[in-house]
Parts: structure tokens; C-alpha cells; sequence
């Protein structure tokens, strides 16, 4: 019995997609800052272009939101609103 699947499901591939964001997001703490897509494709451990394909989409999708959910566009750390104290509240 083979190990690939004509068709990966979308769990599968959302797994496959997990696995390249935590290898972006771990090599952006490492220190090492933009990467190729030359040396990005080393360490993609899938053979499936399916699988390879969606390991790289969330691989490469990790550095575009390189500042978090608290970073607006431009890096710029997001303002929080002031909570308004309803009347008669002290």
C-alpha cells in the first residue's frame, strides 16, 4: 500500500500548510530575516507538488505578517481604543 494520496484532504494539506508557517515563523526568530525562495525550497519536506505547493504558500505567508496581530501595516504597533466607561459608572 502506497503512502500518497491521489487526493490529499483538506485537513491533510491545512497540516502541510501549518508546517511551512511554523518553519518561517521559526526561522524569522532565528535571526536570519528575508529568505530566497531558492533556500526557502530546502527545507520543504514534501515530494507532492500539492503538498509541496501548499507547504511554501504558508511558509512564505509567515513573513508577511512578520509583527504579529498587533502590528498594523507599515510595522507600526496598533492603538488600542480606550474603553468608554458607561454613564453613571465610576
Amino acid at each position: 500500500m502506497s503512502d500518497v494520496q491521489p487526493n490529499t484532504s483538506a485537513y491533510v494539506l491545512s497540516r502541510i500548510y501549518a508546517q511551512g508557517w511554523n518553519a518561517g515563523k521559526k526561522m524569522l526568530a532565528s535571526g536570519k530575516g528575508e529568505v530566497s525562495s531558492a533556500s526557502a525550497a530546502m527545507p520543504n519536506p514534501y515530494t507532492t507538488p500539492e503538498e509541496q505547493s501548499r507547504w511554501m504558500k504558508g511558509f512564505t505567508d509567515s513573513f508577511e505578517s512578520r509583527g504579529g496581530s498587533f502590528t498594523a501595516p507599515g510595522g507600526l504597533p496598533r492603538a488600542v481604543p480606550a474603553r468608554k466607561m458607561k454613564a453613571g459608572i465610576s
